[in-house]
């Protein structure tokens, strides 16, 4: 339907009162909860991942945050390999104007140069906490040399996604040079105006992280009975930030596609404000190894789709995890737990092109598929490994044109920006292969609203299997080629020794 020539005056005045208010941390719920339904699974304690793991007396301390997620096993595999983030500048999106950035006094932050892109700022206690998750000598990625501060409001309005202006798209830059301009956003606050002005935002938001590959990580709200909030969690090319405490909402999206699972995957850290820097500051690692894959000659290692897939196909998954009915994601957990050294393993080599054979336990490959096509990739399993992770994500896209609309009345034109948004259907699937009969679906991971799958599968047999990237046809279905993204982690078998389920590490 072509747009009115009067843009939806009361849309945009409901999405100036959201601009206007302050977006603050989220706050901590402290009061006592009833028992959680039958379906409810919150996740548990979650302890480091195997190649750490050692035989402790009782009395030893609580595993730290670098523990849990993989950071100190990475570490000490790459000793000076180690990615730091260095060249991948960062956005962070804080509170209101006046008070939107980090304290700069006393040490923390080393040569890192912040910028205040949404004017001056006095120090704000919340972007300073959140802030030292990621940056200086102390934050999980100390390389990080640019970070642009500014506010929700900004990042929503002029300086970014400007969505109280109809006629104008996304920025693709933001500050006075590409150079400098965010590939990472981290956002620790959430928002929920209403249903046209939230779907404003998020198809200006997936906008710009599919056209300009930025990853935008997201915080959902706190509290185990709060809903998914719209902002900014519901996107659908977001990465959307709960907490291994599981006392953040979960469950399913209600605007721009209601129904889909979120959040994403889960940081250690109590309340997502803070788990959501963990996960970003892991994206900007990513970043930097991708990077490195680019400059050899992968040039789709960089693709935000990419990131993504290889951070939740690097997930640990907690005790408890299941996937909720027709979605391949836990309700609470998503994934599962960030793991950056999983995640470093699935981005170690270029990727694996369609049709290739795994050669090694973690890869990764990006398929480009017309409605009704299939894209496999062979599997032998010399032996029983342990659990098989595959994941795929792709993006919505959105239509992006500019346009101009006439008043038949007036002949008067205005510039519209089309925001139309469109989106692939795609399963994943294993395929056991048999040379005395027919091939059959061991697997099969099919929402038909998420634009994530993940398949999680335990005591393969030794054998030979295919891996397929099905792309549904329809109707409904757009015509044009579409890329998904996919990974895999075969993780070694419980106290394998030196059994191996490769040809390499």
């Amino acid at each position: 339907m072509m747009p009115s020539f009067f843009f939806n005056r009361c849309v945009l005045a409901m999405l100036a009162a959201v601009l206007a208010v302050p977006a603050v941390g989220q706050p901590v719920d402290r009061r006592v909860r009833p028992n959680p339904p039958r379906s409810a699974r919150p996740a548990q304690r979650v302890q480091p991942d195997n190649a750490t793991a050692v035989a402790k007396p009782a009395a030893v301390r609580t595993p730290s945050v670098r523990d849990v997620i993989g950071f100190t096993t990475a570490r000490r595999r790459l000793r000076d390999a180690m990615p730091t983030g260095r060249g991948v500048a960062f956005g962070h999106v804080e509170g209101a104007g006046g008070s939107y950035a980090p304290s700069l006094k006393g040490p923390g932050f080393g040569q890192v140069v912040f910028s205040y892109a949404s004017g001056p700022s006095t120090p704000s206690g919340h972007a300073n906490a959140t802030a030292r998750f990621i940056y200086g000598d102390k934050g999980l990625a100390p390389g990080v040399e640019v970070v642009q501060c500014l506010t929700a409001g900004d990042f929503m309005g002029a300086k970014v996604l400007r969505s109280d202006t109809p006629g104008v798209p996304p920025a693709a830059v933001l500050g006075a040079h590409e150079a400098v301009s965010p590939r990472v956003y981290t956002h620790s606050w959430v928002g929920n105006p209403p249903e046209a002005a939230a779907g404003r935002v998020l198809r200006r938001l997936d906008y710009l992280i599919d056209a300009h590959d930025v990853v935008v990580v997201a915080g959902v709200n706190n509290g185990r009975q709060t809903p998914v909030p719209a902002l900014l969690g519901s996107g659908h090319n977001v990465i959307a930030v709960g907490s291994t405490s599981g006392s953040n909402s979960g469950g399913y999206t209600r605007v721009e596609g209601p129904g889909r699972t979120k959040p994403d995957l889960v940081a250690p850290r109590g309340q997502t404000s803070y788990t959501t820097p963990v996960v970003a500051a892991c994206a900007g690692l990513l970043i930097e190894r991708a990077d490195t894959l680019v400059a050899r000659g992968a040039a789709d290692a960089a693709r935000s789709e990419v990131i993504k897939a290889a951070l939740l196909g690097g997930c640990t998954r907690p005790k408890g995890w299941a996937p909720e009915a027709g979605h391949s994601l836990d309700a609470w957990s998503g994934a599962g737990v960030v793991n950056i050294d999983r995640s470093l393993r699935i981005l170690k080599e270029p990727g694996l092109a369609p049709g290739g054979a795994l050669r090694r336990r973690f890869g990764w490959s990006l398929a480009e598929l017309s409605p009704g096509a299939v894209a496999g990739w062979n599997l032998t399993l010399p032996g029983t490994p342990g659990p098989v992770t595959l994941t795929a994500v792709w993006h919505r896209r959105i239509d992006g044109r500019q346009a101009v609309v006439k008043n038949k009345a007036t002949d008067a034109t205005a510039p519209y920006w089309v925001d139309l948004p469109r989106s692939a259907d795609f399963d994943l699937a294993v395929v056991a292969l048999d040379d005395q009969g027919p091939s059959t679906d061991l697997a099969v991971s099919a929402s038909r609203v998420d634009n994530v799958e993940l398949l999680v599968l335990e005591g393969l047999k030794k054998g030979a299997y295919r891996i397929e990237l099905r792309r549904q046809a329809g109707e409904a279905e757009p015509a044009e080629p579409w890329a998904a993204a996919l990974t895999w982690a075969i993780d070694l078998p419980p106290a394998a020794g030196k059994e191996r389920v490769d040809a390499a590490p």
